[in-house]
């Protein structure tokens, strides 16, 4: 547990601030394009280019990053609220939060290693690889990341409202950046998801400066 001053609480709060930017930025640079994996050929088709391009790596590199640096976030949320009457809803958060992340991991490691991948080969003429799309997303892979996306959810709602309770942090800081992870869902319009990704970094950014400015008040020996 951290104890007051403690300046890993401050890299806690400066990973939590990074990650909700990073997700912001997500689907700012992210591709969209038509997709249905129960048409391959014409999904891999429209998606090749996109898959290969260098907005795709990068916007899931970012994703990647994001929810690396959000685990350290999450800690720092729970260490937060370790002291107070909540810390069992807490806990609950903490524990769903990690294992949804975690199952979400696998799912954008293939968005970022192995789709560019597939759309190279589909552009050099192997056209025969298209059912590959519908094996990936209709798949055990996506029931894997379904989960992950629904435990996340379930894991900032737990967040948002031992937050709410024992008003240790800004409570719609809590709010907002639950609404904008539970509604982090990939097959979303473009429109839909740059909002959600202002309600993350909002959010997010409200909650970690809450936590930075805590610990440096304490680190200094003033008021909390």
């Amino acid at each position: 547990m951290m104890r007051e001053g403690d300046p890993r609480r401050r890299l806690g709060a400066a990973a939590l601030a990074l990650a909700a930017l990073l997700l912001a930025v997500f689907p700012l640079i992210r591709p969209f394009f038509p997709m249905d994996p129960t048409m391959p050929e014409p999904t891999l088709r429209a998606a090749s280019g996109p898959f290969t391009s260098a907005p795709w790596l990068l916007a899931h590199s970012i994703a990647m990053l994001a929810f690396v640096l959000l685990m350290c976030g999450t800690l720092t949320l729970y260490a937060r609220q370790a002291d107070g009457e909540q810390e069992a809803l807490a806990l609950r958060g903490l524990v769903a939060s990690l294992t949804g992340i975690a199952l979400v991991m696998p799912m954008l490691g293939v968005e970022t290693h192995i789709m560019p991948l597939v759309g190279r080969l589909y552009l050099a003429g192997t056209t025969d690889i298209a059912p590959i799309v519908g094996q990936i997303y209709l798949g055990p892979a996506i029931a894997v990341f379904l989960l992950g996306l629904l435990l996340l959810a379930i894991g900032s709602v737990c967040f948002a409202v031992a937050i709410w309770r024992t008003r240790m942090l800004p409570r719609w800081g809590g709010v907002i950046y639950a609404i904008g992870l539970a509604l982090w869902f990939p097959p979303f319009p473009r429109p839909v998801r740059v909002v959600d990704g202002v309600l993350i970094g909002v959010g997010g950014v409200w909650l970690a400066c809450s936590l930075w400015r805590e610990a440096a008040q304490e680190n200094a020996g003033g008021p909390r």
